[in-house]
């Protein structure tokens, strides 16, 4: 049976550079085919990376690492050090060494490579930060993002948060439940980057009385309970009043057409 590996790829950036590091240098294996790769980009603090690194070592695995910034990449080598795990920065000594033949300092600035095709690089990060801060699972990102988008369940956030994502936009979004207070940081963003979609309940009802269906639940759920989905629906509301931002009806739209209608009023601003 062939072996396999685990390798965490580690960037305060899309983690690309490391990712081809790792799979042109299995290439050169192939009983270890069956090796796993996890990505982690857009490291953001210390604390998120030793939460990883930590990870890595209850695993065995490689950790592979862009990490440009000279803080970072110093906390995972002593973590490295005092953990006993194989931690490599591919780039990190390369650049060191031009650092040190030329005098010259580097830019220490995260995902330089692909400068030479920006909207490449600007769509692929755009992607890999929509599915970091899809559906509330990280809420560090929302002041980050170009983008914030509100609302209960099923009413379009991750289906046009990767849409707007190919289109290079950082998007970030948040589920809504009245037994569920908003985050203080809600509040504080600029009102201009930050979206409501709404549906009516009938809609709503019929879109998750499709979900449940699909996923073999009792249909009398109280997900899709119409009572229930008011309840949602007059909270989402109230909250889009409150926070005076624009209100998008998902209703009988294509997601391009809600792209659209987003980016005109983001745009405008």
């Amino acid at each position: 049976m062939d072996k396999a590996l685990d390798f965490y790829i580690v960037s305060d950036s899309v983690g690309e550079t490391s990712l081809r590091v790792v799979n042109a240098s299995l290439a050169q294996f192939p009983a270890l085919s069956h090796s796993k790769l996890r990505r982690f980009p857009f490291i953001e603090s210390e604390t998120e990376l030793l939460q990883v690194l930590d990870e890595a070592k209850q695993q065995q695995a490689v950790v592979v690492a862009t990490l440009v910034n000279p803080k970072f990449d110093e906390v995972a080598h002593n973590y490295a050090l005092t953990h006993d795990i194989i931690y490599i920065n591919p780039i990190n000594e390369l650049i060191n060494a031009i650092s040190q033949r030329t005098g010259y300092a580097p830019l220490e600035r995260s995902g330089t490579l692909h400068t030479l095709d920006d909207f490449y690089f600007d769509r692929i990060q755009a992607i890999e930060f929509a599915v970091k801060y899809d559906d509330g699972k990280n809420r560090s990102g929302y002041p980050i993002a170009d983008i914030v988008l509100l609302g209960i369940s099923r009413s379009s956030k991750t289906p046009l948060s990767m849409y707007l994502a190919n289109r290079s936009y950082k998007v970030a979004n948040l589920p809504l439940f009245p037994e569920s207070p908003v985050p203080d940081i809600v509040y504080d963003l600029p009102k201009e980057k930050v979206f409501g979609l709404i549906a009516s309940p009938q809609y709503t009802a019929s879109i998750r009385k499709e979900r449940i269906k699909h996923l073999g639940l009792p249909e009398d759920a109280s997900y899709s309970n119409i009572e229930r989905i008011k309840e949602e629906y007059r909270y989402a509301l109230d909250l889009y009043h409150q926070l005076g931002i624009p209100i998008v009806n998902i209703e009988n739209k294509s997601i391009e057409e809600l792209a659209e209608e987003i980016l005109q009023i983001y745009e405008e601003h």
